[in-house]
Parts: C-alpha cells; sequence; structure tokens
C-alpha cells in the first residue's frame, strides 16, 4: 500500500522563503502521514492548514486582521476511524505555528457536557472551555448524541455558541473546538444552527478503514509499540482482520489495536512463561503466528463512539 504522501505536496503552496524561515512548517499534519487510510482526510485538512497560513502571512506582513478565521472542526465518522489521531495533528501543527500554547487535546463526551437543566449545560461546558484553554483544542466526541436530546440539542448547541463567543470576545482566540461524531445526525445539528456552523468552517469527513487498510495499520500500531511480526503472524492477523472487518463492516481500527492488544498480551505470556526466558532483542520483539487469536475479542463496542480515548 503506498504510504501517504506528508505535508510536502502542501509546501508547493507556500514560498521557499517561507520554508527556510520556519522549517517546522514542513511537519505539518506528519503523524498522519505515517497512518494508511487517511489520505483523504490529509487532504481535506489541506484547504483549511491552507487558510490559517494564509492569515499568519498576512499579519507577518503587517496587515491588520480584526476579524481572525474561525478554527473549529467538525470530525464526522465512525469510531476508531482516525479521529482522535487526526486531532492531536491539528494541535501540533497549530502549536508549531505559533497559535497555541501547548498543542494539546482535551477529549470530553458530549453526554457529558449535558446537564438536567440548561443553566447546568452552560456550566459545563463553561467548564470544558476553561480546561482545555491551556492546551488550544477541546475535543467533543458524539457530539451527534445531542440530537436525540428533547429538544434536538438546541440547549447544548446554544451554550457552545455561546461559549465561542466568550472565548473569542475574550482574546482567547488560540482555543479551538472540534466536534466528531456520525455524520448524519452532527450535520444535521450543523444545518439547524446556521450561526454555529459559521463558526465551523471545514467538515472533515473519516470514511473508515479497507481490511487491506487495517492490517497495514495494524503493522504501524505494531512498530510504534516496539515489535515486528513474523511473516506467518503477519499473514494470519491479515486474515483475522478480514474477518472481523467482513463480519461487523465498520472499517473500525480499532480492531487493529484490539488484535494489537491480544497479540502482545500472547507474546508476553509466551516468552515470559518459557523455561528459559528469552532476552535477546528478536525473540522480545517479534509476534509469532501462534500469538495471534483465532478472533479478536470486542469488548464494550457499545459505548465506542461516546467514550473520549486515544485509540489511534
Amino acid at each position: 500500500m503506498p504510504r501517504p504522501a506528508g505535508l510536502e505536496g502542501l509546501d508547493e503552496q507556500v514560498t521557499a522563503s517561507d520554508r527556510e524561515s520556519d522549517h517546522s512548517r514542513g511537519q505539518d499534519m506528519e503523524d498522519l502521514a505515517g497512518l494508511p487510510g487517511l489520505e483523504t482526510v490529509h487532504a481535506q485538512l489541506a484547504g483549511w492548514i491552507a487558510v490559517i497560513r494564509a492569515e499568519l502571512a498576512r499579519r507577518e506582513a503587517g496587515i491588520a486582521v480584526g476579524r481572525p478565521a474561525w478554527k473549529n472542526l467538525v470530525f464526522t465518522g465512525g469510531p476508531g476511524t482516525g479521529k482522535s489521531r487526526a486531532a492531536r495533528a491539528v494541535a501540533r501543527t497549530c502549536q508549531k505555528l505559533g497559535l497555541m500554547g501547548l498543542g494539546d487535546v482535551t477529549e470530553i463526551a458530549a453526554a457529558d457536557l449535558t446537564g438536567t437543566k440548561l443553566r447546568e449545560t452552560g456550566m459545563l461546558m463553561r467548564e470544558a472551555f476553561n480546561r482545555a484553554v491551556a492546551g488550544g483544542i477541546l475535543m467533543i466526541n458524539g457530539a451527534h448524541a445531542w440530537s436525540a436530546l428533547p429538544d434536538g440539542g438546541q440547549g447544548a448547541l446554544r451554550c457552545l455558541y455561546q461559549e465561542l463567543t466568550r472565548s473569542r470576545d475574550g482574546d482567547r482566540d488560540a482555543l479551538a473546538v472540534i466536534l466528531a461524531g456520525q455524520a448524519g445526525p452532527l450535520r444535521g445539528l450543523m444545518h439547524a444552527s446556521p450561526p454555529l456552523a459559521a463558526r465551523f468552517p471545514a467538515v472533515i469527513d473519516f470514511p473508515g478503514y479497507t481490511a487491506g487498510q487495517l492490517a497495514a495499520i495494524l503493522g504501524v500500531l505494531a512498530r510504534e509499540a516496539g515489535f515486528t511480526f513474523a511473516p506467518a503472524a503477519a499473514a494470519k492477523a491479515a486474515t483475522v482482520l478480514a474477518d472481523a472487518e467482513g463480519h461487523h463492516g465498520s472499517g473500525n481500527a480499532r480492531l487493529a489495536v484490539r488484535l494489537l492488544d491480544q497479540a502482545t498480551a500472547s507474546q508476553a505470556r509466551r516468552i515470559m512463561t518459557a523455561a528459559s526466558p528469552p532476552r535477546d532483542f528478536a525473540a522480545l520483539s517479534t509476534i509469532q503466528a501462534e500469538d495471534i487469536p483465532a478472533h479478536i475479542y470486542l469488548h464494550d463496542q457499545s459505548a465506542d463512539d461516546e467514550r473520549p480515548g486515544q485509540y489511534l
């Protein structure tokens, strides 16, 4: 599978002097480039990054920007499609460009921002904004769930709008919000609140992964964890992932995460319970075919779409 292009393609949109003045800008979204299947996400974010960098260029040229562009985003897609990883990449990009101090992401479930009364919802929303302002990005997961509330989510949307206004008026423009959730309901919420939708200039779709992409993702995640697959193990893992994807049809990369968790646990038991536990690098870092389970154990799947967490 071809490795997704880095942001070098985007760098063609800026001058050579820009590259020389800030070499780190060439590394925008670099961790997305390492994960198969996020090519379309990378391409969608290119336009958003271009708007931000153009505004920065105007400021550097001495042009007064009294009305900065909104930096908020909407991420649509099912659980495990890479939204958390993309949010972290966005935060680091904004930090490198000097827009945010820490480049951190504060994740919270939309359900945790909903009180029994509008005033309580407002207080919960304000507390979330106050926690996130130091880091830079507040990511609200499962935001589509607001559409199922008795008021159709209008109360939560109103409180979100008010906090975005307060942040802009309070000179906290470095804070950005990412609304993440399922495409249909989330787009419906935006359509029902045009003033709020205007503050989210880009909607990024996460299409999910094919079985082949899941196998490639498994390899990437394994390398990040310090493991390699023996050839037979890689072949078995690809078969198990294809079978799981065929049954669930979700394009969910958490299938790869869970298979890796189960394989590494099995490998640990195998090598550490041996009569003479190995000490060499290859034995400690290699996953064998016997470490790959025949099926992926899926636990607590129903909560995946609402629970915050760094899955990728």
